[in-house]
């Protein structure tokens, strides 16, 4: 099944990529594709981010639908 991932801020600057799409087996959850960006890019271990599915924030027990939009979301500071 494939999944469209976005990076943001200092999360593509880790990537080197905006978006990205990724093959995860069907049912899999947000948890297994965040387990999966995380051996592909170490780098992001140290980070701290959100998980948003189809532009709503998630849980990563969710099971990912067909075709899902996934951002990952560093932090944001408001002024």
């Amino acid at each position: 099944m494939l999944v469209n991932v976005l990076y943001f801020g200092m999360l593509a600057e880790a990537t080197g990529l905006p978006l990205e799409s990724w093959e995860v087996p069907p049912a899999a959850s947000v948890r297994k594709l965040r387990e999966q960006i995380l051996d592909k890019y170490p780098a992001l271990r140290d980070r701290k981010f959100k998980i948003a599915v189809n532009q709503q924030m998630v849980d990563e027990t969710l099971l990912l639908p067909p075709l899902a939009e996934v951002a990952l979301l560093p932090p944001f500071a408001g002024g």
